[in-house]
């Protein structure tokens, strides 16, 4: 049970949390506000639309700034007790470090918790909606493919027929370049219905697809078989992958589920793969920075200054930064699995914050 003393340090840590987060979500909207004027200069977008895709983009960039929060955060509510002397007091009531700490590190792995389990599903329909806007006044294209349940849907325009098509298949292979059981719809430049055409298995190459046992059905005249059939497409392999959903536009609850059906339709899921694992990951890492935190400032005295920490915190954010975009980009590669590129992290950080205590503890000693 937690004591008056555990109450009080756990309602310093989450004002402290407060403050950080909201100057911290402050200076990232006006900042993609910026980016998001300068990304649309020139195209005529509307400025209710350029405000829609900053808040629709604001809860996904929070996503990334939560570890930082958390560490930066937990250093101002630390430096605050130290100013103020309780927490010299509170040593001297015979209260351990870890009783010390421990207010703090149940309270940043339950915001953890409930930024996984109730905010990241809200972030995804956010970050869906942001997605569709951007492809509509930025990018200003339309998605080529879309996954259901059932399989693998195209939209494509072949401009030797100028006709318009819509592809289905059950399954693909190599990251959708091959399709199995498929099944292509014509239309016209008016959306009438102008054909269809069913097959084994198509190829795409440069410019078509090689179609292989098909079965030709016109919306006029007989059904007609062939071995193969090259037909001309506007689709190129990468335009399939970038029309996929992004991992961060799939709620946690969900994740899993679209990870095996991409798998079964033959696309590579590890960028999923890595964002459920960073997001399981992420209670783990923002406890452990705030053991850091307590690490860092253990041997700060109420009159030191404190613009050595600050440096020193700076610098090791700099590091944990550069050790996971290394991680990340070895697990998005494969060289490691997604479970050790993302929990190596909290790892990490916790080793280094065991360290800085162990050599505060000997310093301290040489002194006395």
């Amino acid at each position: 049970m937690f004591n008056k003393i555990n109450y009080y340090i756990l309602k310093k840590f989450l004002y402290s949390f407060l403050i950080t987060f909201v100057i911290l979500a402050s200076i990232i909207f006006i900042g993609d506000f910026v980016e998001q004027f300068r990304k649309t200069a020139g195209k005529n977008v509307p400025f209710n639309i350029i405000l829609q895709l900053t808040l629709f983009n604001f809860p996904n960039l929070i996503t990334y700034t939560l570890p930082i929060t958390s560490f930066f955060s937990s250093i101002l509510a630390l430096l605050i007790l130290i100013r103020n002397s309780e927490l010299i007091v509170i040593s001297g009531m015979g209260i351990s470090n870890l009783k010390t700490i421990l207010p703090a590190l149940l309270l940043h792995f339950f915001i953890g918790i409930v930024f996984i389990t109730l905010a990241n599903p809200l972030i995804a329909i956010f970050d869906d909606r942001y997605s569709n806007l951007k492809y509509e006044y930025i990018d200003r294209v339309d998605k080529f493919a879309s996954i259901t349940k059932n399989g693998l849907w195209l939209k494509q325009d072949n401009y030797e027929t100028n006709l318009t098509s819509v592809l289905y298949a059950k399954s693909t292979e190599q990251e959708g370049k091959i399709l199995n059981s498929f099944m292509l719809l014509e239309y016209d430049d008016k959306g009438t219905f102008n054909g269809r055409i069913d097959g084994k298995k198509a190829e795409l190459n440069d410019g078509y697809w090689r179609m292989f046992e098909i079965q030709v059905t016109p919306k006029y005249g007989e059904t007609t078989y062939q071995n193969y059939l090259n037909y001309k497409t506007n689709i190129k392999p990468e335009d399939i992958s970038d029309s996929l959903s992004s991992p961060s536009s799939i709620s946690i609850w969900r994740l899993l589920t679209f990870i095996n059906f991409l798998e079964e339709l033959g696309y590579s899921a590890i960028d999923f793969k890595m964002h459920l694992y960073s997001l399981i990951s992420l209670p783990f890492f923002i406890s452990a920075l705030v053991l850091l935190a307590f690490c860092l400032v253990q041997g700060i005295k109420q009159n030191d200054k404190f613009s050595k920490i600050i440096i020193s915190s700076l610098s090791i954010i700099f590091f944990l930064y550069f050790v996971s975009n290394l991680l990340n980009a070895l697990g998005s590669t494969s060289q490691i699995h997604p479970v050790i590129a993302n929990f190596s992290m909290p790892l990490i950080t916790f080793t280094m914050g065991i360290f800085i205590y162990q050599y505060s503890e000997l310093q301290r000693k040489k002194i006395f």
